[in-house]
């Protein structure tokens, strides 16, 4: 009884992570006209991770981390969050946005398929099916009449860093993380990791020669770098690992698969765009397709 009513406050956790990242794209988007994406990344982390250790320590007492496993928590943040970000925004000047959203929506499999092959942790045939008809799923929401998914040449050094960042995320931020879990608590574990992300952002972050308007930093960028602070990284990271921890890796993987339904729904009653039929068809083989892997 008391495993189940964890597994299900897992679940919990995750559905929030589904809503604070899902809303994440299109409020963090509109700060970009000011700020270049990797020093809107390396200002956002080093808030977030300062706010986690503050509150770790307010809550544990404690943010020490022991010597041996020092290199694997420089791994899975330097990794899985700082270099995560910096393939991505590099990607995306490469490629469609389309592209670059169909690309990471194969982190699930990604993170499966390391799990399978390289960890030699069985998975069954029902959720490789259920993932990929969650993929089509995902496919369809991102096909509208704007949206552009082609694949050529042209776009393939942007499509291959792309396929890199949903590696570095799926394997060292999820699937690495998860031993370090039984050691040491989400909000701690987060913490660091943030931090040492933002390191490697602030190191990257002088390749973009995106000016910056600081005139308009305040009034446009403010209220959104609020939200990426305190919702989607502080409340959203530290669910992801509360519901990795609680339910594995392999399920949790799984609700990725949700953030693209709810960025469109968000973006449809907040940001005034138009939602089409073939959204709420991917959404409801998105759906389909979880439900068959987590039947398993």
């Amino acid at each position: 009884m008391r495993v189940e009513k964890n597994q299900q406050l897992g679940h919990l956790f995750l559905v929030v992570v589904v809503l604070t990242w899902g809303a994440n794209f299109g409020i963090v988007k509109s700060a970009y006209d000011t700020l270049p994406p990797l020093l809107f990344g390396a200002l956002r982390f080093s808030f977030t991770g300062t706010l986690l250790l503050l509150a770790t320590y307010w809550r544990e007492k404690e943010i020490r981390i022991r010597k041996e496993d020092l290199g694997k928590v420089i791994l899975v943040g330097g990794l899985g969050l700082g270099l995560y970000q910096v393939l991505w925004s590099l990607g995306l000047n490469l490629t469609s946005p389309s592209n670059s959203a169909f690309i990471l929506s194969t982190q699930p499999l990604l993170g499966t398929l390391y799990i399978d092959l390289v960890k030699k942790e069985p998975v069954g045939k029902q959720q490789y099916w259920g993932m990929l008809l969650a993929l089509v799923g995902v496919v369809l929401v991102m096909l509208k009449p704007t949206a552009k998914l082609h694949f050529s040449l042209e776009t393939l050094p942007g499509d291959l860093l792309t396929l890199m960042a949903g590696f570095c995320s799926a394997v060292f931020f999820s699937v690495w993380s998860k031993p370090l879990l039984k050691t040491y608590s989400p909000l701690r574990l987060m913490s660091y990791c943030m931090i040492i992300g933002s390191l490697v952002l602030w190191m990257a972050s002088p390749v973009s020669n995106q000016p910056v308007i600081w005139g308009q930093v305040w009034e446009r960028t403010w209220w959104s770098m609020g939200y990426a602070v305190l919702f989607s990284g502080m409340l959203g990271h530290v669910f992801w690992y509360q519901g990795l921890e609680r339910i594995g890796i392999t399920k949790s993987m799984l609700y990725l698969y949700f953030i693209p339904i709810w960025a469109v729904i968000f973006n449809t009653l907040m940001m005034g765009e138009t939602i089409f039929l073939l959204q709420m068809i991917g959404g409801v083989l998105i759906l389909l397709g979880v439900h068959h892997s987590l039947k398993n």
